[in-house]
């Protein structure tokens, strides 16, 4: 599908300026994960063609929803990661492209997924229409655990909550837990080929702790650690790809933040078509509040009086 777009790319663009008719406010660029998923998206005799492609985003679904508000435009491109770290032209031609595009659709912002804009910003200056997606993935942790907390009449002040594996969003998970007054944590990770581990003080802190949310690189990663948890303690799982063994008594949650009638069209892989990512709800925030310069906490209120909410998921 993306070859035959990027081959009619001419008479796609001038179907796509339509979209400034249906009100689009973002577009979402997502990548695959690997070589061998871009490999596995292209048919037999036509591998030449990631070279073809490789660069240009294609339409790969849109964002929709029953009150006219937060429509978006879902964009990919076949590159990974590790070409966005190397490549710096990579990068900047699809910047160029995905601004273009924006021009075209009339959309307001931008949103990459994943660890795309933390590559793209090692390159350029990472500046509006470009939405960084870091508020949106503290509020989509914190509001599941406030909700969970709400749920099971745990007390912000006698509460511990700890995060398996502090990158720069748990670090800012963390700093707005404490302003609401939980006691949060985070436990370092050691990350090898299959697996992670954890120093004493960092086992010492999972042992203790009430709620635990996994940032790990895979949510499985925690699957050894089950039997260190509290049995009153509740998982919450905010990792990529998720959870697939669940706990036998721990009470477990899925963080996922939705709006009503906000569905992806196709779901996005491994997620529900009601979930929003939380880079794609700071882009549909920004659009629709007019600002990008709010700090965390105003972000927050601003989302939740945009009808963002954390779904509850019980994924067991």
């Amino acid at each position: 599908m993306g070859l035959i777009m990027i081959l009619l790319r001419g008479p796609l663009l001038v179907a796509l300026s339509a979209c400034r008719l249906f009100k689009f406010n973002c577009i979402f660029t997502v990548y695959p994960g690997s070589q061998k998923d871009i490999d596995g998206y292209l048919p037999p005799g036509f591998k030449w063609a990631k070279h073809l492609a490789s660069g240009k985003p294609f339409v790969a679904g849109v964002i929709t929803t029953g009150n006219g508000l937060g429509r978006g435009l879902v964009l990919a491109v076949p590159n990974t990661v590790e070409q966005f770290k190397a490549d710096r032209k990579l990068v900047g031609n699809i910047m160029k492209r995905l601004k273009f595009t924006k021009t075209v659709t009339g959309a307001k912002t931008i949103a990459v997924a994943g660890q795309g804009p933390r590559f793209f910003k090692s390159h350029f200056p990472y500046e509006q229409p470009f939405v960084y997606g870091l508020k949106g993935r503290v509020f989509s942790v914190v509001e599941t655990v406030e909700r969970v907390a709400e749920m099971h009449n745990l007390p912000r002040a006698g509460t511990t909550v700890a995060i398996l594996g502090v990158g720069e969003i748990g670090e800012e998970i963390i700093r707005n837990l404490e302003e609401k007054g939980y006691r949060a944590l985070g436990i370092d990770i050691k990350i090898t080929e299959t697996s992670i581990e954890l120093c004493n003080e960092g086992m010492a802190r999972l042992k203790q702790a009430d709620l635990i949310v996994v940032q790990t690189p895979r949510g499985d990663d925690v699957v050894p650690y089950y039997e260190n948890l509290k049995k009153s303690a509740i998982l919450i799982d905010d990792s990529h790809p998720r959870i697939t063994v669940k706990p036998g008594e721990v009470r477990f949650y899925k963080v996922a933040i939705g709006r009503a009638g906000v569905e992806f069209k196709p779901p996005l892989p491994g997620y529900e078509k009601y979930w929003i990512p939380g880079c794609v709800q700071e882009s549909l925030v920004v659009a629709e509040s007019g600002t990008a310069d709010m700090s965390q906490e105003e972000f927050n209120r601003r989302s939740k009086e945009l009808g963002f909410f954390a779904h509850m998921v019980d994924d067991r």
